[in-house]
């Protein structure tokens, strides 16, 4: 005979909600760093959204020359994603995240330029810098939520980090019409060095009090977290 499972605890999904809301605000570290990848997806929808701009009026080259920009982005996020696990063995966490935004940062502003091999290596530097806030907040989001909270601090954390990404795209798609592609390109860079410098001064992540059984339970073996 199969056992029966025990029943599910029933709860709202704002409940739920609300509660890895509330984990993620009172865990400062994590708070920030899942602020700063929520920076990173604006300041790359602002970027993306100036890229025929760009290519118009800044190199005079025709649209299917984003092809070859996204095609240089997608080889930058690949080794990105390639090393960000050898990285976060040796350095913080904090500090990958800050390098990724600087680096972004860097890449935007090169593409405010009229060169092709200028712009091609800032498309480079944005395809490096973009995947590491986010690879930090998620990880951080695993490492640092008790098993009992997992699934919805996860989700709030995704929510707060892609959400802004439809909002940016509107703000991008409004700004490219009424000014020029290099304005916009510097607002990216703004937003991301601004997070960066913030996420900086913040200091290390610091670990809150864990909100489930008392301090000396087992640590979480991979994969058998339960979900909220």
């Amino acid at each position: 005979m199969k056992p029966r499972l025990p029943p599910r605890s029933r709860r709202s999904w704002a409940a739920e909600t609300a509660e890895g809301v509330r984990h993620l605000w009172r865990h400062t570290g994590l708070r920030s760093l899942v602020v700063a990848g929520g920076c990173a997806m604006t300041a790359s929808s602002l970027s993306s959204t100036a890229t025929y701009a760009l290519l118009d009026i800044g190199l005079h080259r025709p649209a299917a020359f984003a092809g070859v920009l996204g095609s240089v982005q997608a080889l930058g996020s690949v080794v990105s994603g390639l090393t960000a696990g050898a990285l976060l063995r040796r350095v913080p966490v904090r500090a990958l995240s800050v390098a990724g935004l600087t680096l972004f940062a860097l890449g935007a502003l090169a593409r405010t330029t009229g060169s092709v091999p200028v712009v091609l290596g800032g498309s480079l530097l944005v395809g490096l810098g973009l995947p590491w806030p986010l690879i930090g907040a998620m990880t951080t989001v695993q490492k640092e939520t008790p098993g009992e909270l997992l699934g919805r601090v996860a989700a709030t954390a995704s929510t707060l980090v892609f959400a802004p990404t439809g909002l940016a795209l509107l703000a991008g798609t409004a700004m490219v019409a009424v000014l020029d592609h290099r304005v916009q390109l510097l607002a990216a860079g703004a937003v991301a060095l601004g997070a960066a410098a913030l996420l900086a001064a913040t200091g290390r992540t610091r670990a809150a009090p864990p909100a489930g059984p008392g301090p000396d339970r087992p640590p979480r073996e991979a994969g058998a977290a339960e979900k909220g």
